[in-house]
């Protein structure tokens, strides 16, 4: 019964919270709202590939030991693909009343085919599985990853009111809240916000230790930094401001720096926590999968140094890019300003001062990391988002404290402009231009109706989820006139961009085919073929109209004025990749 006491003295926490501050229950149920808004979106399809991976791989250890019903199948399931750490066993977890279901219906081969995907293409692992395990499967993950981002709201209410007073850990909440970044990854299936979460909570947890030296609190934060890291490789930097607060902890001892940070027994007890809890939160080293493992370290170490297949551009973009999506204009000004006015009260021997230097090295390590990646996505700066927003809300109390109107001014204009911000992209995703397309089709295609479309992956694409579809992997314009589907959609990065002058990039320079290009501009110009327009979704390529490309000044601009321009961070998905346009047979195609 003591193992449940840590989780008692939690509960307790919580309800204390609760009852203490009035505001902290609408900060926490405007989080879940902002989170969980149209979380069904683009269902039964994926909103990344990942996503997709995230759910199957609890499914491959599934399937590998049904088909071979032995203890070594585990492992050898576990070996099958990709596993991502522990964000196998949170699919798993939120995937069990979809297997419940689909004993009770007599349907586990079926389920189980979802993890058996080597030797079929994306399009007939998606489409042989039912539409309805998709759908519950995906959502349900995201909203596991829902209940994450709710929970690193209230571990931020929590570092803020220890570091100063309720009031800052109420800012620091309600800024998180309406950081779009957290809200974009919350919609979607996948590590990124639980490792956030364990990274929140080993923060707390090394922040009470410097407050305390109570060194249960540093195994805690050693053991929640495990689970970050296990998530996600990245929650590593757990263990850099752990290390940092031992140091901040031992400048308060009477030993002195030098003499009280040496503790032989003390460091060893927290490294053996934090590697037994990585090991334990790696399928692929629990269940005897090292060769999986190691690929996993060499995708996350080696990939990152090569440039985008596309999509070519200096680290420093990325990141500029990156942040001022994932934050907005206005917060990232202040994140930023923030972050400078800390440095000077990092001298400072005070709790506050020791938060914000483990706050701030936490950013410069992420950073360091980051400008040596040759693209950095939005996701990847969750945790420097978050980070600095704790760093803000310090700043911010202070600035309350000894000014208060101007300090309630700049509050009040941050979390205005910033719910906007990430209000209205939230709200957008009752409006996707993919999921509008798929609409139309639902309702507008017959049973007979064949619908064509040309992307390699389902997840691009924005079609049903019926055997109608035909997808294939290049518009092939020799013999259309014989296939002559009742729709055609043209998707913007396989078709559309066909259009695009090879200067427009490299991904339209590998495109370039005239033949092609002919096709999918006769099939737009309507004059060739029994086609017309029947929907054009999304912002229209500015190529389409005959401009060259925005300054990137513009670019960089619209990008933290827009919470849509880049939907998820990734590079497949920046704005005008989900451009779509939906033709309609309107004759026939023999002549």
């Amino acid at each position: 019964m003591a193992l449940l006491d840590p989780f008692r003295r939690a509960k307790r926490q919580v309800g204390d919270d609760l009852r203490a501050d009035p505001y902290l229950p609408y900060i926490l149920l405007a989080a879940l709202l902002l989170s969980s808004f149209w979380v069904w979106h683009r269902l039964p399809n994926f909103a990344t590939r990942d996503e997709r991976w995230r759910v199957v791989d609890p499914v491959e250890v599934l399937a590998t030991v049904l088909d071979d019903p032995r203890l070594g199948s585990v492992s050898e399931g576990v070996g099958y693909w990709r596993t991502y750490g522990s964000a196998m066993y949170l699919a798993a977890i939120a995937l069990v009343p979809v297997l419940v279901v689909a004993l009770a219906t007599d349907a586990l081969p079926a389920f189980a085919d979802m993890g058996r995907h080597l030797d079929v293409g994306f399009w007939t692992h998606w489409l042989r599985t039912p539409g309805w395990m998709w759908t519950w499967g995906v959502l349900l993950v995201r909203l596991a990853n829902v209940a994450m981002a709710v929970g690193c709201v209230y571990v931020v209410y929590r570092i803020g009111t220890t570091l100063r007073d309720r009031p800052t850990g109420r800012l620091a909440a309600a800024l998180l809240t309406v950081t779009w970044a957290l809200l974009i990854l919350a919609h979607e299936g996948g590590e990124d916000v639980p490792s956030l979460f364990f990274l929140l909570l080993s923060l707390y947890f090394a922040i009470r230790y410097v407050e305390t030296g109570v060194d249960r609190l540093f195994y805690w934060g050693a053991l929640a930094g495990g689970v970050s890291i296990a998530f996600k490789l990245s929650g590593g930097v757990s263990a850099v401001m752990l290390g940092v607060a031992h140091l901040q902890r031992a400048r308060r001892s009477e030993a002195g720096i030098v003499s009280g940070s040496v503790r032989p027994t003390f460091l060893a007890t927290g490294v053996l926590i934090g590697v037994a809890t990585v090991a334990a939160g790696y399928p692929s080293i629990l269940f005897g999968a090292p060769a999986e493992f190691a690929g996993r370290l060499a995708r996350a170490f080696g990939s990152k140094s090569e440039p985008h297949g596309w999509l070519v551009r200096p680290s420093w973009w990325w990141i500029l890019r990156s942040y001022l999506h994932g934050v907005g204009l206005p917060l990232a000004v202040a994140l930023a300003g923030g972050a400078l006015a800390a440095l000077a009260r990092v001298r400072e021997d005070s709790l506050p001062a020791d938060g914000l230097r483990l706050a701030l090295v936490g950013v410069a390590v992420y950073l360091a990391v980051f400008s040596s990646w040759r693209y950095v996505r939005t996701h990847h700066l969750l945790p420097v988002a978050a980070l600095l927003v704790v760093v803000l809300a310090v700043g911010l109390a202070r600035l309350r404290e000894r000014r208060p109107a101007v300090g309630r001014a700049v509050v009040a204009v941050l979390l205005v402009t910033s719910a906007a911000y990430a209000g209205a992209g939230t709200l957008a995703y009752a409006s996707q231009p993919r999921d509008q397309a798929v609409d139309y089709l639902r309702s507008e295609a017959g049973a007979n109706g064949t619908i064509e479309t040309y992307t390699l992956d389902p997840q691009d694409a924005a079609v049903p989820h019926t055997d109608r579809v035909d997808a294939r992997f290049g518009v092939a314009p020799d013999t259309f006139e014989f296939r002559c589907p009742a729709f055609v959609v043209l998707n913007y990065h396989r078709s559309v961009l066909y259009l695009a002058p090879d200067s427009w990039g490299k991904r339209a320079a590998v495109l370039s085919n005239d033949a092609t290009e002919e096709h999918v501009r006769a099939l737009l110009a309507e004059d060739t073929y029994p086609y017309e327009v029947a929907g054009e979704y999304g912002r229209t390529p500015r190529f389409l109209d005959g401009k060259g490309r925005a300054p990137m000044s513009q670019r960089l601009l619209r990008v933290s004025l827009r919470p849509r321009t880049m939907q998820y961070g990734d590079p497949q998905d920046m704005g005008v990749d989900q451009y779509t346009v939906v033709l309609r047979r309107t004759g026939s195609c023999e002549t």
